[in-house]
């Protein structure tokens, strides 16, 4: 294909390896002249997480900018939508603590303390309000 490209004066050619063994598209360039540094295409990668490689996988670090987060043992992860809701009228209202329900459980969160009470058990998390910009 490579050679049909260049015969055919072509300056570039797209593998399609997402049809074939289901990872990526590859850009191949036959002259590195042809590649300006100060030009980028910005894209939003798509996949299926279960044709990627668990060795490959990797949890999602930092936050989403639309839901308050809790620190678990193995990571962020988001606060549901509904109380992250709630969590940003109580901060902008200037409320210090909060009380919400998720699931079976009564948690309260401190907005000063950053920190996620679980009633039942006691136990206590890091919480993290969305990026704002």
């Amino acid at each position: 294909a490579v050679t049909a490209a260049k015969a055919a004066g072509m300056d570039c050619v797209v593998g399609d390896r997402e049809s074939k063994v289901g990872t990526y598209r590859e850009f191949i360039f036959f002259d590195e002249r042809q590649v300006y540094p100060e030009y980028a295409v910005i894209y939003r990668r798509q996949y299926e997480a279960s044709k990627v490689p668990k060795l490959m996988r990797k949890t999602t670090s930092g936050t989403t900018g639309r839901n308050w987060q809790v620190q678990l043992d193995k990571g962020w992860r988001d606060i549901p939508p509904d109380v992250s809701s709630a969590l940003n009228r109580a901060e902008v209202d200037g409320v210090r603590q909060l009380e919400s329900v998720i699931g079976e459980y009564t948690y309260t969160f401190d907005l000063e303390k950053k920190l996620q009470l679980n009633k039942h058990s006691g136990t206590s998390r890091r919480i993290r309000p969305p990026m704002r910009r």
